[in-house]
């Protein structure tokens, strides 16, 4: 009697079907007319697929946003105020957690108050300004 046996052998990835992950950059201060690049290049998939982009303005003047579905897009900063934007990436199969950055431009009268080096308005409410504008540039909500 002749007896027969195999082997099989399978190459397993235990990152197979792994959602990947949103990176939106870090926040950004500009005054309006500035030309803005946001920049989800350190968005990844450990699957190693290609990534689609997806933008979304959530809070904000509406901006005219060019090239949304990529890395890196651009616009023009239309006023004075706070701008907040979500990315999701997709890997073809599965989507990303949304990731969001924020940005703040105030208006051109925001100097530097000479002593310190913090900006100051020449207004009602600089404080509150001063602070906003230190949240969305020097910090981010992560949503992972």
């Amino acid at each position: 009697m002749l007896t027969l046996s195999f082997v099989v052998f399978a190459r397993v990835s235990l990152a197979a079907g792994t959602a990947p992950v949103a990176d939106a950059g870090l926040g950004v201060l500009a005054y309006p007319g500035d030309t803005v690049v946001l920049n989800a290049t350190g968005s990844s998939d450990v699957d190693g697929e290609n990534l689609a982009y997806a933008w979304t303005q959530v809070v904000g003047a509406p901006v005219d946003m060019q090239d949304a579905t990529t890395a890196e897009p651009s616009f023009v900063v239309p006023a004075p105020g706070p701008y907040a934007f979500e990315l999701v990436v997709n890997d073809g199969t599965l989507e990303s957690a949304a990731d969001s950055v924020g940005l703040f431009a105030p208006d051109r009268e925001l100097q530097p108050d000479g002593e310190s080096g913090c900006a100051v308005a020449a207004g009602p409410g600089s404080l509150a300004l001063a602070v906003l504008a230190a949240a969305l540039t020097l910090g981010r909500r992560r949503s992972r």
